[in-house]
């Protein structure tokens, strides 16, 4: 005679159970992933257009830091 724990152990890892789960789970995954496919896509663009945003920014700093040279250094110095 098995035990409550062993039966319930059995029946958790049987093939069936696996595939009952399965089938459930399978058209709420589909449903989800297709209402959030375009949010994703979104997403993803969002965050290529944000980086090149950020380059172009660090770019044009990294332009006027040494269109300024030695001024921007040397002013600070002379301030003190």
């Amino acid at each position: 005679m098995k035990s409550l724990r062993e039966s319930i152990v059995d029946f958790i890892h049987s093939e069936d159970l696996k595939k009952n789960i399965y089938t459930v789970i399978q058209p709420i995954y589909n449903n989800l992933y297709n209402e959030l496919y375009p949010y994703l896509w979104f997403i993803c663009i969002y965050m290529v257009i944000l980086t090149f945003i950020i380059l172009a920014n660090l770019v044009l700093l990294i332009r006027v830091l040494n269109h300024l040279g030695s001024f921007y250094i040397s002013s600070t110095l002379q301030e003190n």
